[in-house]
């Protein structure tokens, strides 16, 4: 009764990710897919990843302007058009009711069709970053259509707005997958600009697992190489004891 939205067909996408890379992780080939149909991608990275080096002896401002230059270079390959920075500590992201307020702003702010972010509800997934700002991601989709939240945003001449879908990457439970084989190596090329995360001995070991999962994904698109996604409305994310089923 309550139809899933077809995720290829968005035209404004709002990208929720905890880290620089995460993004490419979890939906590179789809955000360079949307981008090619003419889609506006716009990031919203919610840490300064600061915390995410591999190399002693870099201080943290040092690993937080590394890593956004690599971001924005990852940006490029994708055909992202903005980055937005909220800034959060790296690794002390705050709670959802506290993260989720920049980010209903933005939803009426660009007025997305679709947001991407990561499944807060990932079994095992230990990172407080990413059930955090996931959460925080799901909550204000479901809140930035109400007039009565964040009242003050009306003063700014941001009205309510109501996404269309909400697609999450990384999820135990996808119902839609995506064949990328197109958009396989802006993927990998995007990925391969995170040079601080992935130095050549950690790509060496890391490239392998994620080519397995996609060449798994892909098998589910009729296709090489895809990425997966729970896709979702806001109706389902509330009072919907069966969605875990969608």
């Amino acid at each position: 009764m309550l139809p899933i939205p077809d995720l290829m067909e968005a035209r404004n996408v709002l990208v929720v990710a905890p880290h620089p890379d995460d993004a490419e992780i979890a939906a590179g080939g789809t955000i360079a897919l949307l981008a090619e149909k003419g889609a506006k991608i716009t990031y919203a990275m919610v840490t300064d990843g600061s915390r995410g080096g591999l190399q002693p002896g870099i201080s943290e401002a040092q690993m937080a302007s590394i890593r956004r230059a690599e971001q924005e270079q990852a940006g490029k390959v994708l055909g992202v058009a903005d980055i937005v920075w909220l800034g959060f500590q790296d690794t002390e992201v705050p709670q959802a009711e506290i993260v989720r307020e920049p980010l209903i702003s933005l939803i009426r702010e660009i007025q997305p069709d679709f947001v991407i972010t990561l499944d807060p509800w990932l079994p095992y997934e230990a990172h407080p970053d990413h059930r955090r700002t996931s959460m925080a991601a799901v909550e204000a989709c479901l809140f930035a259509g109400l007039p009565m939240i964040q009242p003050e945003d009306l003063e700014h001449g941001l009205a309510p707005w109501q996404v269309t879908g909400i697609a999450l990457a990384l999820s135990a439970k996808p119902n839609t997958f995506i064949g990328i084989d197109s958009s396989w190596d802006k993927k990998v090329q995007a990925l391969r600009c995170h040079k601080s995360q992935f130095p050549d001995p950690v790509w060496n070991m890391f490239y392998p697992m994620i080519l397995a999962k996609s060449e798994e994904y892909g098998r589910r698109a009729n296709a090489k190489t895809g990425e997966a996604f729970k896709v979702l409305t806001t109706t389902h994310l509330h009072v919907m004891p069966d969605t875990w089923q969608a």
